[in-house]
């Protein structure tokens, strides 16, 4: 049975992760924005294709990878599964994060000033896992003094719609320097961190063991359409959810800033915080909270033919009365996980014609340089180093290739693609591209595609 348990577990770890650092300042491509506000922008005006400018699913789970358990090698699968365990850090994490751009825009309004706008749905969730579970799990609590602690579980999920607006200001030619600001519309929200408490088991009194509760507080809440009615009944339908991200859910406000410095002729330095702000949760709130103590040390068994005990249903009683479980109905604040980028490149070699004019004048075809990632939040924070190249082949055709250590693999392989054919732009972003092979032994996968109708000044 452990063994299932285990695979079933494994089964649903399938999760997506949140750095892009292939998109992030490649190719001028307008969701570059997104990334920074202070990116220094090309192009007249954009439009993005309704629903396809920007398609993004990311994942990974940072313990082991489905090959670790089901590789054909000779080994068993049950000695591949307690190596697995054996393996499992003091807390592992599974982190999903999908991303739909339904509308995107932007337009110079001056020589200084761009502007952009869009509204994009997101979902995304972190759970942490800590290593006293999974051998309470797949162990049993049969380790005597050992506390299977709940302490680093925590865990957070949200599906909701963003409407954003952004300003990118060209203050001289070394500065660019921009903002973005945002409101959130949550259409589900569940978030659970600062849990407490152990199970322990320790040599009994009166009986061989006794099981202990020790300090237990666990708190869920929870906020969205998916909860019941007033009458107790669950019936949601996929408009629900759209009209909750289109401002009728629980509503918040976020600020994006970002800079681009290029203190050299062809050294440059950019950087940008994401995701300042909040959503204030009020609709549809039921938090659930754990509290208590409880010990048991099995049954003092009474034998009476005419009052016969029913030591379960008071075992039960028991529990209800000292391991409380409320429900709660409060308003509560849910801050956003920030995200931060920061990057340093050197830009080198000309293009040039046949004739020998630059086909690109004052911009250079080749970028290498070194990002980093990093994000904080309330339930795991993570963070990214990542070399690149990046080479405009030429102004139809650009390519970027990253190598990426983060807190998945210390060897992602990434590579990123941007076409130009008129005003028509389509981009492809991969990474982990070693495991093309083997798609099962990677801990984690990120794939984006998006397609912009681009038009720059001829002039």
């Amino acid at each position: 049975m452990r063994k299932i348990v285990f695979i079933v577990f494994l089964m649903l770890s399938v999760g997506y992760a949140q750095n892009n650092e292939v998109l992030y300042d490649f190719a001028e491509l307008p969701q570059t924005l997104i990334l920074n506000p202070g990116a220094e922008v090309s192009n007249n005006f954009y439009v993005g294709f309704p629903l396809l400018s920007q398609v993004a699913v990311q994942g990974g789970f940072s313990a082991f990878s489905y090959y670790d358990i089901f590789a054909s090698n000779g080994v068993d699968i049950n000695t591949k599964i307690d190596d697995a365990v054996q393996k499992f850090g003091n807390a592992e994490f599974i982190e999903v994060n999908q991303k739909l751009e339904a509308l995107s825009g932007g337009f110079k309004l001056n020589n200084t000033i761009y502007l952009s706008f869009g509204y994009y749905q997101e979902f995304n969730s972190l759970i942490k896992i800590p290593k006293s579970l999974v051998d309470l799990a797949y162990y049993g609590n049969s380790d005597i003094n050992h506390n299977y602690s709940v302490n680093k579980l925590a865990a957070r999920a949200e599906l909701l719609g963003v409407f954003h607006a952004g300003i990118s200001k060209k203050i001289n030619e070394k500065w660019q320097v921009g903002a973005r600001g945002k409101i959130y519309s949550s259409a589900i929200n569940v978030s659970s961190k600062r849990n407490a408490g152990a199970l322990k088991t320790t040599y009994g009194t009166d009986n061989i063991y006794k099981q202990q509760l020790n300090n237990v507080d666990l708190l869920m809440q929870t906020s969205g359409v998916f909860l019941e009615d007033e009458d107790g009944n669950i019936d949601v339908e996929a408009a629900d959810f759209v009209k909750k991200m289109l401002l009728g859910g629980n509503l918040g406000l976020g600020l994006d800033l970002g800079f681009t410095h290029n203190y050299k002729e062809q050294w440059t330095v950019s950087g940008s915080v994401l995701d300042l702000g909040f959503v204030y949760n009020t609709q549809n709130v039921k938090s659930y909270q754990v509290k208590g103590d409880f010990e048991v040390e099995g049954f003092d068994l009474e034998f009476d033919n005419s009052n016969a005990a029913d030591y379960w249903n008071d075992l039960k009683d028991r529990f209800e009365k000292e391991v409380v479980l409320d429900t709660l109905y409060t308003k509560y604040i849910t801050l956003r996980p920030l995200k931060f980028y920061g990057a340093i490149h050197y830009s080198f070699g000309k293009e040039y014609d046949n004739c020998r004019f630059e086909t690109r004048p004052g911009l250079f075809s080749n970028k290498v340089g070194v990002q980093l990632y990093s994000t904080l939040g309330q339930v795991h924070s993570n963070l990214a180093l990542t070399l690149f190249f990046e080479h405009w082949f030429n102004k139809h055709f650009q390519a970027k290739v990253t190598y990426t250590a983060d807190s998945y693999t210390f060897a992602n392989l990434g590579l990123g693609i941007s076409t130009q054919l008129g005003p028509v732009n389509l981009y492809l972003l991969a990474d982990n591209l070693q495991y093309l092979s083997n798609l099962y032994a990677a801990k984690s996968a990120n794939v984006q595609v998006g397609l912009n109708f681009i038009f720059y000044n001829n002039n």
